[in-house]
């Protein structure tokens, strides 16, 4: 078996958590994100990451603010 890229990864943590299909993870969705890779629960502990990782403070995380966060985690 190989080990998936980050890219890879968060194509697929998109496939996931993307649950209204449009391109970018909301505020709501991000809570379900967080929860799953950090194992750790509270709406506090994903609005501080999200305003961390909204980079361009639209609102949403897009993939290429996702990449740069599964970065962070995974070094």
């Amino acid at each position: 078996m190989t080990e998936m890229t980050h890219a890879e990864m968060v194509d697929e943590l998109f496939d996931i958590y993307d649950t209204n299909e449009d391109g970018v993870i909301s505020r709501g969705e991000f809570v379900g994100l967080i929860e799953c890779l950090l194992q750790e629960k509270g709406v506090h502990v994903s609005s501080d990451i999200f305003k961390t990782f909204d980079t361009n403070h639209d609102g949403v995380i897009s993939k290429s603010e996702l990449l740069v966060l599964v970065d962070d985690m995974l070094i």
